[in-house]
């Protein structure tokens, strides 16, 4: 059984997995290939740079969409480093919780944004991790907040477009972090 944390926390902690993967990576592995088609890990890493200053940005009242461009630069340590601590920051501020936020693909309680966010870190940080050799796994009480979010809200939108596959049927006794990437459509 694993002790509940808080999202704000989840996502300092996935910052933190994050930066551990980056830390052991080789210049050479940032052209490496993703499970994420679209993006190498160079890619993936701008993508979750990127998302998370539009999230840092729409915490301060701001629109913002995820493409920030090519956010880790030369020093992908540094880059994450001062990105994630601006992210959980945002998250941290009086209020931060409050309200709805809006993203380019839609309107969402904070509470819920925050999730989302620790999501994209948490997961992706896996990928990283996978697409380099590294141990790929994501801390069980951050895999809890994503998994009981996501199995409260419909899936059929995000599976249809691709942000998830199809789920891959996991038993209910598996790790969390199982259920977790099958619920996903990730194994």
């Amino acid at each position: 059984m694993t002790n509940a944390i808080d999202a704000t926390t989840a996502l300092e902690c996935s910052y933190e997995t994050l930066a551990k993967v980056v830390a052991n990576l080789g210049p050479d592995q940032l052209g490496a290939p993703t499970c994420c088609p679209e993006w190498d890990v160079r890619g993936l890493l701008n993508h979750i740079l990127g998302g998370a200053i539009m999230y840092t940005l729409v915490n301060a009242g701001h629109e913002a969409g995820e493409d920030a461009g090519d956010v880790i630069g030369d020093d992908p340590i540094h880059a994450l480093a001062v990105t994630s601590a601006a992210n959980v920051a945002s998250w941290r501020q009086p209020g931060a919780l409050d309200g709805d936020r809006a993203y380019p693909w839609g309107t969402f309680p904070a509470r819920a944004g925050l999730v989302i966010n620790v999501g994209e870190v948490a997961l992706h940080a896996w990928d990283v991790a996978r697409a380099t050799g590294q141990s790929a796994d994501i801390d069980r009480d951050v895999a809890k907040v994503i998994y009981d979010f996501y199995r409260r809200i419909p899936m059929e939108r995000m599976r249809s477009t691709g942000v998830y596959g199809p789920e891959i049927n996991v038993a209910e006794t598996a790790p969390i972090q199982q259920r977790l990437l099958g619920f996903l459509g990730r194994l």
